[in-house]
């Protein structure tokens, strides 16, 4: 007999689910008394409703396309399956008749595994928080998207990402264009938020960035490592800075450079949630170039963001240090003192 078909709109509960993750519409379509056999990737005892199924499939990853939900009253099983449709038909041998179940396929509800994906598929969207999905058979990341600035599809990390066992992989997927990063600014004094584009010195237009959590392989370890965690972005590895040479990078188009007096190979930015609270290196003291040079300069060149978009939430702001270079070319964000800045924000793409 003809399986039965019927579009059923997703509780409120998981509507919500969806609307944090920019108002996509998900439908389930149900086939009453089918099954899909040979695709389970996890099993669920016990769920309430097919809704709650459908949103366990929702949250789960990329890999879940559709469920199989029944059973016996008080014993509702929820099974999530790796396949769809694409394999689930009234002629396919896997897709057999269970009294008591229904088979439902999620539609029209797209995974996106970055910013820039987010942009290209829609050039509409709006910047704002979004779930992306930069590693298959993993968790998503609630990220900020910033769509407008210098052509758009930068993903801002968050501090929880740092306590990700797979955050590298996570950068490793995200991180396309080695030549930019974004680099947010939030005045505390009235909320404001300033940007300003990393890209390379000239002399060195043919070395690419370096993204790293909680590691510093290849280049030199940042003052406040013992904090554990941390995103760090590498301008120049050791191997290039180690040299008493002209070095420095872009801001906002604007070369900044210094020179390398005594070859020492610091060249990074680190941004640390500081999860425990910790004092930074040399709380309390001073430092003679924080007026002045390269740590001060790059912030000079901010400019503010207008694009009247959503502000991008605390959680994507780090501590933020700099160390360039010898002579004393090091800051962090808890010593600014000109422009009025307190900390970072980090975008990729």
């Amino acid at each position: 007999m003809k399986a039965v078909m019927m579009v059923l709109a997703l509780t409120a509960s998981v509507s919500n689910l969806t609307a944090a993750i920019q108002s996509r519409s998900s439908f389930l379509q149900t086939t009453k008394d089918r099954y899909l056999v040979g695709h389970v990737i996890s099993d669920h005892r016990k769920v309430s409703s097919i809704s709650s199924c459908a949103q366990l499939c929702l949250k789960r990853r990329p890999s879940c396309r559709s469920i199989n939900y029944g059973g016996e009253e008080g014993e509702k099983i929820c099974e999530l399956n790796d396949k769809g449709l694409e394999s689930a038909n009234a002629e396919s041998s896997s897709f057999v008749s269970m009294p008591g179940f229904v088979f439902a396929q999620l539609l029209n509800f797209e995974y996106h595994k970055s910013c820039d994906e987010i942009q290209k598929k829609n050039p509409e969207a709006k910047s704002g928080l979004y779930k992306v999905y930069p590693v298959s058979n993993a968790d998503p990341v609630e990220v900020y998207c910033e769509l407008d600035i210098a052509e758009g599809g930068f993903t801002f990390l968050p501090h929880s990402l740092t306590l990700r066992s797979d955050a590298q992989q996570i950068i490793d997927a995200l991180f396309k264009d080695k030549k930019t990063v974004l680099l947010k600014l939030w005045k505390k004094v009235d909320g404001s938020e300033w940007y300003t584009l990393i890209q390379p010195h000239p002399n060195y237009a043919d070395v690419d960035f370096g993204v790293l959590v909680n590691n510093y392989s290849g280049y030199t370890e940042p003052n406040n490592a013992f904090m554990q965690k941390y995103v760090f972005l590498g301008i120049l590895p050791k191997s290039v800075a180690n040299k008493k040479t002209t070095q420095g990078f872009r801001s906002n188009g604007i070369i900044l450079e210094f020179w390398n007096c005594d070859a020492n190979p610091n060249s990074l930015f680190a941004f640390i949630p500081n999860h425990h609270h910790q004092l930074p290196y040399g709380h309390g003291g001073t430092s003679v170039f924080e007026n002045s040079g390269i740590a001060v300069n790059w912030r000079s060149h901010a400019k503010a963001v207008t694009n009247g978009g959503p502000k991008t939430p605390n959680e994507f702001f780090f501590l933020t240090e700099l160390n360039f270079g010898g002579c004393g070319c090091y800051t962090s964000s808890d010593r600014w003192k000109k422009f009025g800045y307190n900390s970072t924000a980090i975008g990729l793409r």
